[in-house]
């Protein structure tokens, strides 16, 4: 079955269960059932270019009918300009079925994730911010180039601006951290210097890496009232980056991503241990320790059709953890079989909230 029959089948299943769009709000297809657990879509990428909106609508059928939430979409810095009707028009059908969008800052300063993988416009055009090694060179990364440094003002102005401009935008019910970029990297640029006493201590860095986001938080939940604040870190970060990261203040859900079976199970993860069986707990008792509730992001997404089985048999052990918050990725990037990975994430979500 191809996508679109896919998804059609989704919708005429939903009606013949009585679920239709046209119900009141507290009844449509993803309407809040418990407030201590979200349901969310990562709908990357959905608005670039092409953009139709029939398809939008079905696609947020699918998504309300296993009883999604939050609708995240991944937010460069040139969609801000460059998408802004795109962006609304998935606002408005997200509407539809009671469910609200998400942002996620994607890859702004070569600080964080998302999507796509490409360089970030702010940092290209500011090296004078550019984090830098011992030896004075700028840090390649092969997914964003360089990262600009936390510790230089202009990066968190345009953090800031950039906040105040999605929230200006469109109706966002709150952000997502993805995947911080740069925690166990020392900064030796010239700001850092000033505000690192030892240089050499990586605890340092990684600390004010996350006091970064604390103060971006405590913005959004001053200037935006009732905005939800997230964050997720790769599943096999090591204990003393976990902690750092949950103390963060002003956030509302921690936790990880990670691929949704254990580390002695022989799925393809593109890391090692980067599993939400067995890691996963940690994150929930490091949130669960820090006044937070947790987070799980589902890595269906670059899957071997191979790896299909795994994640049917392991996905109820994944959703029996009960995370606050549970992300999935929407028809991801990279699938073999793209529709057998999402009806396997529908069967299994759909009992989730």
């Amino acid at each position: 079955m191809d996508r679109r029959a896919f998804v059609k089948a989704a919708a005429f299943a939903s009606a013949a269960m009585g679920v239709k769009p046209t119900l009141s709000a507290d009844n449509r297809p993803g309407a809040v059932k418990s407030r201590d657990q979200l349901l969310t879509a990562y709908y990357f990428r959905a608005h670039m270019y092409t953009m139709v909106p029939r398809q939008v609508r079905e696609d947020l059928q699918w998504m309300a009918d296993v009883g999604t939430n939050y609708v995240a979409v991944a937010i460069l810095e040139q969609d801000l300009r460059a998408a802004v009707e795109n962006v609304e028009i998935i606002a408005r059908e997200a509407d539809r079925f009671n469910m609200k969008l998400l942002a996620v800052p994607s890859r702004w300063g070569g600080l964080l994730a998302g999507a796509p993988k490409v360089p970030s416009y702010f940092t290209i055009t500011n090296p004078q911010t550019w984090m830098v090694d011992d030896k004075g060179e700028f840090y390649k990364d092969r997914n964003v180039g360089a990262h600009s440094s936390i510790h230089y003002p202009e990066t968190y102005d345009f953090f800031c601006k950039s906040l105040k401009k999605i929230f200006s935008l469109w109706d966002i019910a709150g952000v997502i951290w993805d995947e911080s970029k740069i925690y166990d990297k020392r900064d030796y640029s010239a700001e850092a210097k000033k505000n690192i006493p030892r240089l050499e201590e990586v605890e340092l860095h990684n600390q004010a890496f996350s006091n970064f986001f604390s103060r971006l938080n405590a913005f959004i939940k001053k200037q935006f009232l009732g905005k939800i604040t997230n964050l997720f870190v790769y599943a096999n970060m090591r204990q003393g980056i976990i902690d750092s990261a949950a103390g963060i203040q002003d956030l509302d859900y921690f936790g990880c991503d990670g691929r949704p079976w254990s580390a002695n199970e022989r799925g393809k993860a593109e890391q090692e241990g980067k599993v939400l069986l067995g890691p996963g707990e940690k994150f929930m008792e490091a949130a669960k320790k820090n006044g937070k509730k947790s987070l799980f992001l589902i890595e269906n997404h670059n899957m071997p059709a191979e790896d299909n089985g795994l994640m049917e048999a392991r996905l109820g052990d994944v959703l029996a953890l009960k995370p606050h918050h549970l992300m999935y990725y929407y028809y991801p990037r990279n699938v073999d079989k793209p529709d057998d990975n999402m009806a396997i994430i529908a069967k299994h979500l759909k009992n989730y909230r």
